[in-house]
């Protein structure tokens, strides 16, 4: 593999041309603006008739050429030509290679909000990773708390969290890399950040004892508060875009709003709210609107009232709602509305992802994005729980994306799982976060620990969730209950298995902060594994809980350390919260308490 993604054409012939490797080109940006500007035997010619990122690339006994008609095609031609030169120690081989997107629009969505917060250092480590795979957008998920909202100064006054300086900072360094940074804030559910708190309850949907989550539409209040929220936010955002969420807006038709509802249609509610933030943020900020199109899958009807400029976000991370995909691609087209396809990294809920599911949603989200003319792929990266797992598992589900994004190659013929594409993408991944180490094969399997697991369950797994419930709680929603798992036997697999690869991964040298974070997800798999154990028989597990409890009592400590190393401080109480209470359940139930 000399590229990846894996070019549109590239023919390789004899000879090598040589071409000694600077320090410099370690900075991608930093090497781009050196060609640009003139590098001895690296000749850039515009070419007009070539589209916006399409490029040519030729390596022949003159040396090297690069043809493009826009800084961005540059970009995307230096891009390939860095990871060449660092593949090959400056012995390039004589190629033509001619190259394009197959997409538009090729992001990446990190949820802020739920738990870790990167800080910008640490954000900006991300964008370098995106732009090496071609990637020209990215989105930071917000609902609140993670933003200093100039709107609402008081609710951050008490942590460190990102500010409009360090949003411009990031769209800045966003730019360098033709990526665009789009602002992402949600605005109609999963508001429970700010609902919960008393002075802004009344602003949602609700039941007498309940905490609300979605926003009362028909509420002036409610429009007034997404506002300011978007007047403290969009005016450091260069993009043209902004998504506004609107996704699992699960309190509509109910509670304040249910007979409005059942008079006009839910799907009308929805509507009338969508094109009134629409209009507000195309008449005072010039911006686009891209939202989660969840709530409209069942109202085709509801697809002519979409605004003209508005981007419809088709999203689903499962085997049958990748499967389910289809009709609605197809209906967005037909309708005439724009939008993009979005698969996940499924890191959300399992702690390491799930890696053969990933795979089937990204390739399906791609071909069908293909097929069916989406503008983009979003890749998704969601912080369920208390975001608990680290980014490093985040890696190469990107990497792949990235591939099928730039180049989604021949439609899936029934066999082969394009497993070179799934393979060069670890690949690539070695050698840019691990100095070479084949470590993300590894990473894969373990991923895929919860396949030993009695129940599958959505977008999560059994080891992971039952970490987050009271030990006395046995059942999941309508998935799974606990009593009804058998027997020792699967966690016992589960603990074996993750323990066999864990040492794998000990035998191999590699980054020791990235080493760290892997072998912390080993131990809380463990821990989830025999936590479920005891949830089958907790009479029987009176001898374990206090081996158990000191187990949390050692991860504890070094999970602080290692998310405060990438992170602000605020949000690791989310998921320790739930650390904690286990604890203190395992420690009565072993007589402790």
């Amino acid at each position: 593999m000399i590229l990846f993604p894996q070019p549109r054409s590239i023919v390789l012939s004899e000879g090598v041309f040589v071409l000694p490797v600077k320090d410099e080109y370690n900075d991608l940006a930093a090497f781009f603006r050196m060609v640009r500007e003139g590098e001895p035997r690296i000749a850039v010619i515009r070419e007009d008739a070539l589209e916006k990122e399409e490029y040519r690339l030729l390596v022949n006994e003159r040396g090297v050429e690069l043809r493009a008609s826009t800084d961005e095609g540059l970009f995307r031609a230096v891009t390939s030509l860095r990871q060449m030169l660092l593949r090959t120690g400056g012995r390039l081989p004589y190629a033509r290679i001619e190259d394009k997107p197959e997409l538009p629009r090729r992001g990446y969505m990190l949820d802020i909000s739920r738990g870790r917060m990167p800080r910008v250092g640490t954000i900006k480590a991300m964008i370098d990773f995106l732009a090496a795979l071609k990637y020209n957008e990215f989105q930071l998920y917000m609902e609140g708390d993670c933003f200093k909202y100039a709107a609402y100064p008081k609710e951050t006054a008490d942590f460190d969290c990102l500010t409009p300086g360090d949003i411009r900072e990031l769209a800045a360094y966003c730019r360098e890399r033709f990526i665009d940074l789009v602002p992402n804030q949600n605005s109609f559910g999963h508001m429970y950040t700010w609902l919960r708190k008393p002075e802004f309850r009344h602003l949602g949907l609700y039941g007498a004892d309940e905490v609300p989550s979605t926003l009362n539409p028909l509420l002036p209040e409610s429009f007034e508060f997404v506002c300011n929220l978007y007047a403290s936010l969009l005016p450091h955002f260069s993009s043209e875009y902004v998504n506004i969420g609107l996704d699992e807006a699960y309190g509509l038709g109910k509670y304040q709003i249910e007979e409005y509802c059942r008079q006009k249609g839910k799907d009308v509610v929805f509507m009338e709210w969508l094109n009134k933030l629409s209009a507000h943020i195309r008449e005072n900020y010039g911006k686009k609107v891209m939202f989660w199109a969840d709530m409209i899958y069942n109202y085709p009807q509801s697809y002519r009232m979409v605004p003209k400029d508005a981007v419809a976000l088709e999203w689903g991370y499962e085997l049958i709602q990748s499967q389910r995909m289809t009709a609605h691609c197809i209906a967005y087209r037909d309708a005439g509305v724009r939008y993009y396809v979005c698969p996940s990294t499924n890191t959300h809920g399992s702690f390491a992802g799930r890696m053969d599911v990933t795979t089937f949603n990204i390739r399906t989200c791609a071909e069908l994005a293909s097929a069916y003319g989406a503008e983009g792929l979003l890749l998704t990266d969601w912080g369920d729980g208390g975001h608990p797992q680290s980014w490093v598992w985040s890696m190469n589900p990107i990497a792949l994306a990235g591939q099928y994004a730039w180049n989604t190659g021949a439609p899936q013929d029934g066999e082969s799982f394009k497993a070179d594409f799934i393979r060069n993408a670890e690949a690539f991944v070695d050698e840019f976060a691990f100095g070479g180490a084949p470590l993300s094969r590894l990473l894969y399997r373990m991923a895929n620990y919860y396949l030993l697991e009695p129940e599958r369950v959505h977008v999560c797994t059994m080891c992971a969730k039952e970490l987050t419930l009271p030990l006395n709680v046995t059942r999941y929603a309508h998935l799974f209950d606990m009593k009804d798992s058998g027997d020792d036997f699967y966690f016992d697999n589960v603990t074996a298995y993750v323990r066999r690869v864990a040492a794998d991964i000990e035998r191999l040298s590699f980054d020791e902060l990235y080493r760290r974070e892997i072998r912390l997800t080993a131990q809380m798999i463990e821990l989830g594994s025999e936590v479920c154990k005891v949830k089958l028989h907790p009479e029987k597990s009176v001898r374990e809980a206090g081996g158990l409890a000191d187990m949390i009592d050692r991860i504890l400590p070094e999970y602080a350390d290692l998310w405060r190393r990438r992170n602000y401080e605020k949000g690791v109480e989310r998921f320790s919260g739930y650390l904690l209470a286990r604890r203190d359940e395992l420690r009565a139930l072993g007589g402790e308490g």
